[in-house]
């Protein structure tokens, strides 16, 4: 029983830690501290200094390779500076050195949504290498935005003449907005047709979305419920008008025979989309718990 007690007592210290992080504008969000507090709910002994600090050590080494002084002597980039040359220096850091690189052999491992132990293993999936790429330049100087694709994540910096786009699953890969139009039309094998929007930088609320919407995918299809129930807990913290993520979080209620929860959520979806092609389904679904909450009693 202590040990249970201690568990939730963890797992509420993240949820009111993460949404402390989500009380600001998007821009505020530090997405480092909360992709680390999605990665307590399966470690909570995590040390989150640690992995902070790793980042900016390796920030550190790139601003070594350019000649340039630490952050708290210099936080901007002198103006001179060549962004390609930073870029470079990244590059050679991250993958060369220190060897990161898309998880290609274990992909739906959860681990590999979880910001610490890509920290440790080297090793991740786009979305994940993409933000400690993000971060790293971030330390530098240097602004890096996600950008969120169907399929795939990677980011993008601005230079003098455009937009370069930098692919950190395939060892920093850099590519133009053809480019990119180009993978996504391979990887959905041309049945979709490409939004130009799609390039746009991802806001931090929707980066966190779709990490938590990885992990929700896999624990679902391990029928791992109570994770995916935290992650569900998380994604409405995101955005309490989701509709989908209350259907989902009482839908894995169900799942749990949780049927006093999975009622309210359900009937939380139907309010918010009474127009949804599933509703009847959902209906019955909340009848079937209030039978079973009926025949416990």
């Amino acid at each position: 029983m202590t040990d249970q007690y201690a568990k939730d007592t963890a797992q509420q210290r993240t949820y009111r830690a993460f949404a402390a992080l989500l009380a600001g504008d998007d821009e505020a969000i530090d997405l480092v501290q909360a992709a680390l507090l999605i990665a307590s709910t399966q470690y909570p002994d995590l040390d989150m200094a640690h992995y902070t600090a790793q980042l900016d050590n390796l920030a550190r080494r790139v601003r070594t390779a350019l000649a340039l002084p630490t952050p708290d002597l210099q936080p901007a980039l002198p103006e001179e500076t060549e962004i390609l040359h930073v870029i470079d220096a990244m590059n050679k850091v991250l993958f060369e050195e220190e060897h990161f690189h898309g998880n290609r052999d274990d992909y739906h491992n959860p681990n590999n949504s979880f910001l610490n132990k890509v920290l440790e293993e080297h090793a991740g999936i786009p979305i994940t290498l993409s933000l400690i790429y993000a971060e790293v330049g971030r330390r530098v100087g240097v602004q890096i935005d996600g950008i969120c694709m169907p399929y795939h994540f990677l980011v993008r910096c601005h230079l003098s003449y455009g937009f370069i786009y930098i692919d950190p699953y395939e060892g920093g890969l850099q590519m133009s907005e053809h480019s990119c139009r180009e993978r996504i039309r391979q990887i959905a094998q041309h049945r979709i047709k490409f939004h130009s929007q799609w390039l746009e930088p991802s806001t931090r609320r929707h980066w966190l979305t779709r990490i938590l919407n990885n992990l929700k995918r896999i624990y679902i299809n391990q029928d791992d419920y109570d994770r995916a129930l935290t992650t569900c807990d998380l994604l409405i913290m995101l955005n309490p008008r989701a509709t989908e993520e209350w259907r989902d979080r009482g839908l894995i209620h169900l799942q749990l025979k949780r049927y006093s929860r999975a009622i309210k959520d359900l009937k939380v979806y139907t309010e918010l989309a009474p127009e949804a092609s599933d509703r009847y389904e959902i209906l019955n679904y909340i009848k079937t718990a209030r039978q079973m909450l009926v025949m416990l009693n």
